[in-house]
């Protein structure tokens, strides 16, 4: 199922049903994002499926506790995200792993296996962290500004910048790559 808009009326029907513990509304919020909130993982926690079972459990935990507490001043969609960005750097600080963005190709996961997107992977690897999220949250999960910028925790100004800059460092990598092959 395709995520809804983030702050659709739609989602703010389900959120409120699930704040009221109205069941199945909480698993239909989970359905519908869990797919896009797992990928956002892989990246994260350097395509270990097992590492990313574990962060994507973390993460619906929290915001079934914390989904209460949303004020949604964001979509459900981006504080979700958050989460998941928060679990994954509290699962890399736990585990001692530098975040990487190249996920290995597997058969469980044939869509990994794409030379293309290999290359994107591997040229976003090349990119620090804090240029490569907020350009894939960009590219891949076609959020806004304003709903990387709450995804992050990074003011709107910052996000602006530091999309600049990926763009900008991921061409010239891009086309160090292409000269290298």
């Amino acid at each position: 199922m395709a995520a809804e808009p983030p702050g659709s009326t739609r989602d703010d029907s389900l959120v409120d049903d699930a704040r009221g513990g109205l069941p199945g509304s909480f698993e239909t919020l989970v359905r519908r994002y869990h797919a896009a909130v797992y990928r956002q993982i892989m990246v994260w926690v350097n395509g270990d499926h097992a590492a990313a079972d574990d962060v994507a459990q973390e993460t619906w935990w929290r915001v079934a506790r914390g989904v209460k507490r949303f004020e949604g001043r964001s979509g459900f969609y981006a504080w979700a995200c958050r989460i998941a960005h928060n679990e994954s750097k509290r699962w890399l600080g736990r585990n001692a792993r530098k975040p990487r963005l190249v996920p290995k190709p597997d058969e469980e996961h044939p869509g990994d296996q794409s030379a293309t997107g290999e290359a994107v992977r591997l040229a976003l690897s090349k990119l620090p962290e804090k240029f490569a999220t907020p350009l894939m949250l960009e590219l891949w999960e076609d959020m806004s500004l304003k709903e990387i910028a709450h995804a992050l925790g990074l003011p709107e100004g910052t996000v602006k910048s530091r999309l600049f800059r990926a763009r900008e460092k991921f061409r010239e990598v891009w086309d160090e790559m292409e000269s290298e092959s």
